[in-house]
């Protein structure tokens, strides 16, 4: 069996024997590993889309490891719009936004043939959009499934929770950890207490390569003195090399994130109460700025000037 096979291999057994015995209509995968999830509910949608008599659990495991997912026309996937304008996505799902739900399940086709909408991640959607959905699930067509990622439970309204199968996904354990990450290097070693052992924003890490600013960054939280006039430069450029012109740079914010919050907890263990609370605030003021990249059109290079400068001055 392949590390690959290994990751959530319980869940993904209890997923099969849904497909096979009693396939609820609504699905909530919940974890903090959302784009894993992501991934196991397109592969499981397309299992049941097929539904064929002869599918195994071995084959649901194929599919979940191959990376060229077919794009079924019985597959509806609603995620937060990109807004190619303002160069952002939405910052929420809103009702208009799963609209096209209704007509996608009451299209006609072959007799018996199952349609999936999966919703990534019902943690996006806005009131209206959730009571849209509750709606929908407790008017079902016939054939018709959700599978709904969630992120954080309290994000649910409980009525979609009551009418919903609840599959929850732990964190993956150290072992599969590193064997996903190809062995247990410093790097991946620092990974795991810097994410508390999440593997998908670990690989986001290492595919931007982020960890090489981890040192310089660390010094910067340490002695704030070493943030110079072209700091923000240094730091944009880094950003300009490892990121494609107009690709989501979030995952840096939550790295310079996860750096500083990891640097309170290690000055906290010391006794160092007035460097914590700096730190704290330098979390803070990042995780505003992350934000006002999500939810506004604005240059990286302008918010990071922004950035370092509020952090030299903490």
């Amino acid at each position: 069996m392949s590390t690959l096979d290994q990751i959530y291999y319980n869940q993904k057994q209890r997923l099969f024997s849904l497909y096979q015995n009693n396939l609820p209509q609504s699905i909530i995968l919940s974890g903090g590993e959302v784009e894993l999830l992501s991934d196991i509910a397109i592969s499981f949608s397309e299992l049941i889309v097929k539904n064929k008599t002869d599918q195994t659990f071995e084959d649901f495991l194929n599919t979940c490891i191959d990376d060229n997912h077919i794009n079924s026309p019985f597959v509806y996937i609603i995620s937060k719009i990109y807004l190619e304008d303002k160069k952002r996505f939405k910052n929420q799902i809103y009702r208009d936004d799963i609209s096209d739900v209704h007509t996608f399940f009451q299209t006609k086709d072959d007799i018996g043939q199952k349609r999936v909408c999966i919703i990534k991640t019902i943690d996006d959607l806005s009131i209206e959009a959730s009571n849209s959905l509750l709606k929908l699930i407790e008017e079902p067509h016939k054939n018709s499934h959700f599978i709904i990622i969630n992120h954080n439970k309290s994000k649910v309204l409980q009525t979609i929770r009551s009418r919903s199968y609840i599959l929850n996904f732990n964190k993956v354990n150290e072992e599969i950890f590193f064997k996903n990450l190809n062995g247990n290097s410093p790097i991946n070693k620092d990974l795991l207490n810097l994410t508390n052992g999440s593997l998908s924003l670990s690989r986001n890490i290492i595919n931007y390569e982020l960890h090489e600013i981890q040192s310089h960054f660390r010094e910067l939280l340490i002695d704030r003195k070493l943030v110079k006039s072209n700091t923000a430069l240094h730091y944009s450029n880094f950003i300009s090399k490892k990121f494609n012109k107009d690709e989501d740079i979030s995952i840096f914010f939550d790295y310079i994130y996860l750096l500083t919050s990891y640097e309170a907890k290690s000055m906290a263990r010391h006794g160092k109460e007035k460097e914590v609370l700096k730190l704290l605030k330098i979390s803070e003021i990042i995780k505003t700025y992350r934000n006002y990249f999500r939810r506004l059109n604005l240059d990286y290079t302008t918010l990071i000037v922004s950035l370092f400068y509020k952090i030299k001055n903490v």
